[in-house]
Order: structure tokens, then C-alpha cells, then sequence
């Protein structure tokens, strides 16, 4: 017996869907338990070893959503993130908790390591942007020999382009199989191989790529894994790989003395990655004494071909991520004295030299700008002003001579961050590698500033908006608008579609909802309990927090359950937590849980007047 699942049609930037018919998953025989931080990659063929079948026959009897093929098996988003069709088979097949599962995918790491902005399941081309964009390993993985000599599980973070060495056994990570120079677990040297599902199971102790003309049973390479050779490495650079996975594990970055979030530490990295690529000479590799010899070969061979790159590519190769793990060690042995520094002028003079190189290439390259796009976190940004100057093309900036009058919307009306779609629509294309929320407080400034506001300072305080956050995205993200007058085309065009949706008093809302500490337990019992959840503390102020957001256009973080922070648990911890609540929170109980927040609202609103 099978079920209907939404699958896409092949073909790039295809969304079309017809309806498959795929095995309805079945409680498995024998579940291995995932260990702690593995890739569900190899979750899938360590189980498929263990039942003796092939890792796509498995993903069929677990019910993951596919697309069509007639060799392999291609599950939407493998590795990725689980589609809700994919989790709820799973979940049948396994019995395994969503939470557990979901922590096995490149979503872990969402609003940190890796922003998910613009990926959309069904379309092909929607997820080879997204991979090429992001510093992430979709078709691949690093591995260490010598953890593999001691077991077959792969960490999800060997899946990273920041993964270098392991800090275990301080050796370099390996990309490729040294008898068949293909990259590990990618299948083929062309196109992505997906899961194998004819019957047999496949060793994951051996390599298994595919390997044409090969005499070996079936095709596939049969070297084992764990006799590939891995380099020691120095011990400073474990240290700096220990930070990095702790930045992408979301405790507590630290960024020139001062805490900041995952997004914004991998930011300084990539932008810092940029500059070195840039500006790091042959001299600054031989200098380091903690990049392995491997590492400082193969980023010398990347900066020479930085350096004879034609102009037009170059801006793509900077945004690039480590292609090879030496690469990526060689970059981390170069970047990680800045990434440490706890005080800003110990890392302005780390610096000095590459400002000063960049400074002279933009003078000689008559102020082009190659880092155009690249986010630039506000502690870096002064750091890097002579190679980096703020543009003067950039108009929040444009008057009202050179606009006509605004739509009729009063400031009241302007949430703090504008409608996800309206933005996704129309602002986002004019804010380049932009996290999503930054983008939207900008543009909810950006209305206001059409709207009546002389400066951002200012409408950041007639809205009533927590100035720090708003000088934050106004001082750093409108460099990133290349065209100003489309920018403020689209703008115009959100403030007339809010007019037009009927304007809502956020500030309003805002006042009435000030209380808005935790949801009931009786309220949120009736909503989660038939659901299969259960109601604990935690949930009933995430609950609070997120019912606040949708009805006052805020910022979560700026929510009154978590006004004074919860005892014991760090800032970092607690907007993870609440991510994880609005990612996983059922459509149902979402539209309970605004039902709920709106009929409270109405009560409030009863009573003021």
C-alpha cells in the first residue's frame, strides 16, 4: 500500500509537482541509535549495512520524499533539512524524535554557520544556488581517516567548508579518495550519484564511489577509509577549529572582546576569508608557522589564481567557500590571530598590512570595489575603512524632492520588522547576502523614513525601535544597495501595500501586549496536548514570544517573556531554543496560538477604551 507525496518534477528551476506513489513507512526491524552530532547521511548507511540493503531501498521504506529517478534515489533535501512529509516517515519508520533528527541535517546550523534564505525544495536550481552560496557540503563530506579507523559514523560538521582538521586526533581532514579521486560520498565525478537502491548493502567503511570501467563488484571504489593518510597539524590550528565549532554550535562567540552571535562571527570570518584571498602574500604564508605545509601549497595556488582572475569573476570567487579542507586550514591558520583578538587595535595592526595592499589596488583600480556584497559586521567595519570605504551612492540619502509624496500611513502603523513575504518580494533583492531579520527592520525603517523621518537615527526613534539594532542594519546595510532609486521604488511600493492590507496601530499593540509574559498552561495544554506535545515552562514563554511577534511586527528577541533573560540559560541559548519552537510549532497550533493572541488582544483593547 502506498501514499500520494508532492514530488518535483526534473528539470533546473522546475517548481511544477505531480503525485507519486511512494511506500508508506513502516516501523523498521532494527534501528541503530544516531550518535550524537552524526550526519543523517550516515545515519542512512550505517542502518542500511545493518538490515543488508541499499541505502536508496532504505530511504523508500523510511518514506522520505523523492524525486523521480530510475538508477538512484534522490531524497528532497538529503542532508539538508527533512521536508514535514519526509519527518512524519521517519518518525513512523524509527520512532525517533523530530528534534533528534532534525539535529542530523545542515539545519542545525541555520542563523549561524549557514543562512537558508532563498532555498525552496522543489526547485533543482533553488538548491544548487543555495549550495554553491553557502559554505556547505551538499553532495559531499570531509572525513578523518583516523576517527573512521575507529567507526563508521560521520559528523554533520565534516559537512561544513570551515571544517579543517580534527580536533581529536590533530590531523588535516581528507576531501577526496586518493584510489579514485572522486570526493568522498559524492557517488560519481559528475553529477551527484544519489542513493544506490538496487538490493545489496554497501560497506561504509570503503569508499563506494563509482568508479567507470572499474573490475571491482559493481563498479565501486573498494578503498577503505580508514588507510588514508591524514597529516598531524599544529596545535594552535586545533584550537582555531575548536572555534569555529563553537561559533556553529552557538556558544557564545566572541568577536575583538565582545559577545556576538553565530551569524555575525561567520560573517567576520567570510569577510576576513575575502580579504586575505585579496591581500595575503607569499610572504604571509611562509610566516605562518601553524599552517601545515599541504594547507599553505594549496592556498597559494588559490591566491595566485585570485590574482589572474578576470575582474568580472572575481567578486564570486572572494564570497566562495574553502573548496579543499587544506584550503580551509590554510585559511584558518591565517584568519584565527584575528579571530582571537579581544581587544580592536591588536587586530587593526594584524590587519595593517592587507588594508594597506587593499587600499592601494582600490586607488589603482579607481575605487572599484570587489567586497561589494559581502556582509560587513560593525566590529570589523572601521577596522577595514581605508581598503573599504562607505559608499556615497547609497540613499537614505535620496529627499523627498527627488520622491513624490508618500503613501497616507501613519508612523503608528509601521511595524519593526515588515511582513516576511512583502519583503522576501520586494526589498530582498536590493539587500545582498542580508539575514532575513536585518533586512526587515531596515525596510520597516526605510518606510518610515518615506513616511516623514529625516535620518535613521530619527526613525528609528519615532517608531519606537531599540536604537542600537537599528544604527546596526542602517550604518552596515544600505552599502549593499546598488541601485538606490529601484531600492526605493520597491519601498514605496511595501508602504503602499501595507496601506492597502489595512493598516494595523503596532504601536498599539505593542503597549496592550507589554505584559505578554507566558502562554497559560491550560491554553497551551488545548493547543499542543492533542498534538502529541507536551507543555513545559520553556514552551509556554517561546509560545508567549512568538504569539507577541506575530501580532506586534516585532523582534522576538525584543519579546517581554524575554525582557530579563531566563535564569541559567545564556541569550545565545535562548534564541536558539526560540528558532527551534518556531521551526518545529505544528501550522495548527500556530493558528491556534494566533486565534489565541488575537482574541487576548481584543480583550485588552475592550478594556483600554
Amino acid at each position: 500500500m502506498g501514499v500520494p507525496v508532492s514530488i518535483a518534477q526534473p528539470g533546473s528551476g522546475s517548481v511544477a509537482h505531480r503525485l507519486a506513489l511512494v511506500p508508506r513507512a513502516r516501523r523498521l526491524p532494527a534501528v541503530p541509535v544516531p550518535v550524537e552530532g552524526e550526519a543523517f547521511a550516515s545515519w542512512i548507511d550505517r542502518t542500511a549495512f545493518e538490515l543488508g540493503v541499499g541505502p536508496g531501498l532504505l530511504a523508500q521504506r523510511l518514506g522520505l520524499e523523492c524525486r523521480p529517478s530510475s538508477a538512484t534515489t534522490r531524497p528532497l533535501l538529503f542532508g539538508i533539512m527533512l521536508t514535514a512529509e519526509s519527518l512524519r516517515g521517519v518518525q513512523e519508520a524509527t520512532g525517533l524524535a523530530a528534534d533528534r533528527l532534525r539535529a542530523m541535517h545542515l539545519e542545525h546550523y541555520a542563523g549561524g554557520a549557514l543562512d537558508f534564505t532563498g532555498l525552496y525544495a522543489p526547485s533543482e536550481s533553488s538548491v544548487r544556488s543555495w549550495a554553491i552560496r553557502e559554505w556547505a557540503q551538499v553532495h559531499s563530506s570531509r572525513a578523518c581517516a583516523r576517527c573512521l579507523a575507529e567507526g563508521t559514523v560521520w559528523p554533520l560538521w565534516w559537512r561544513l567548508q570551515t571544517a579543517a582538521v580534527c580536533p581529536r586526533h590533530s590531523c588535516l581532514l581528507v576531501d577526496s579518495c586518493p584510489a579514485c579521486g572522486i570526493r568522498l560520498r559524492r557517488g560519481n565525478a559528475g553529477h551527484p550519484r544519489g542513493l544506490l537502491s538496487r538490493p545489496g548493502a554497501l560497506d561504509p567503511a570503503l569508499c563506494g564511489n563509482r568508479v567507470p570501467g572499474s573490475a571491482e563488484v559493481g563498479g565501486l571504489c573498494p578503498q577503505p577509509l580508514a588507510q588514508i593518510a591524514a597529516p598531524d597539524v599544529h596545535p594552535a590550528l586545533v584550537q582555531a577549529q575548536n572555534r569555529v565549532l563553537a561559533a556553529a554550535a552557538f556558544r557564545q562567540p566572541q568577536l575583538l572582546g565582545e559577545q556576538v552571535t553565530a551569524a555575525e562571527w561567520f560573517a567576520a570570518l567570510r569577510l576576513l576569508a575575502a580579504v586575505a584571498r585579496r591581500a595575503a602574500s607569499a610572504e604571509d604564508l611562509s610566516a605562518c608557522e601553524t599552517m601545515p605545509p599541504e594547507a599553505r601549497e594549496s592556498l597559494a595556488a588559490v591566491l595566485g589564481h585570485h590574482r589572474s582572475a578576470a575582474r568580472g569573476g572575481m567578486h564570486a570567487v572572494l564570497r566562495a567557500g574553502p573548496a579543499e579542507a587544506t584550503e580551509a586550514a590554510g585559511l584558518l591558520a591565517l584568519l584565527d590571530p584575528v579571530l582571537a583578538c579581544t581587544e580592536p587595535q591588536e587586530a587593526r595592526d594584524l590587519l595593517a598590512p592587507w588594508v594597506a595592499v587593499l587600499a592601494e589596488r582600490r586607488r589603482a583600480a579607481k575605487g572599484t570595489d570587489p567586497f561589494r556584497g559581502l556582509p560587513r559586521p560593525r566590529l570589523l567595519d572601521e577596522l577595514l575603512a581605508e581598503a573599504m570605504p562607505r559608499s556615497n551612492r547609497v540613499a537614505g540619502a535620496l529627499t523627498h524632492r527627488r520622491n513624490p509624496p508618500a503613501p497616507p500611513l501613519h508612523l503608528h502603523q509601521i511595524p519593526h520588522l515588515v511582513r516576511e513575504s512583502d519583503y522576501a518580494e520586494l526589498i530582498a533583492e536590493h539587500l545582498p547576502a542580508t539575514a532575513p531579520t536585518s533586512g526587515r527592520r531596515l525596510a520597516a525603517l526605510a518606510v518610515a523614513r518615506l513616511c516623514g523621518a529625516g535620518s535613521w537615527p530619527e526613525a528609528a526613534a519615532l517608531l519606537g525601535m531599540d536604537a542600537r539594532r537599528a544604527a546596526r542594519v542602517s550604518d552596515t546595510l544600505v552599502r549593499r544597495i546598488n541601485d538606490a532609486g529601484a531600492f526605493w521604488k520597491a519601498v514605496r511600493l511595501l508602504a503602499e501595500r501595507m496601506r492597502a492590507s489595512g493598516p494595523v496601530d503596532y504601536q498599539e499593540r505593542r503597549t496592550l501586549l507589554d505584559d505578554l509574559t507566558e502562554v497559560p498552561h491550560r491554553v497551551l495544554f488545548a493547543i499542543l496536548h492533542p498534538l502529541g506535545r507536551d507543555v513545559t515552562r520553556q514552551r509556554q514563554l517561546h509560545a508567549a514570544a512568538w504569539v507577541w511577534q506575530q501580532l506586534t511586527g516585532g523582534d522576538v528577541r525584543e519579546a517581554p517573556a524575554y525582557r530579563h533573560g531566563w535564569t541559567g540559560a545564556s541569550e545565545e541559548s535562548v534564541r536558539e531554543g526560540c528558532r527551534r519552537f518556531a521551526a518545529r510549532l505544528p501550522p495548527q497550533a500556530a493558528d491556534a496560538l494566533t486565534a489565541w493572541g488575537e482574541e487576548l488582544l481584543n480583550q485588552h483593547q475592550g478594556r483600554a477604551r
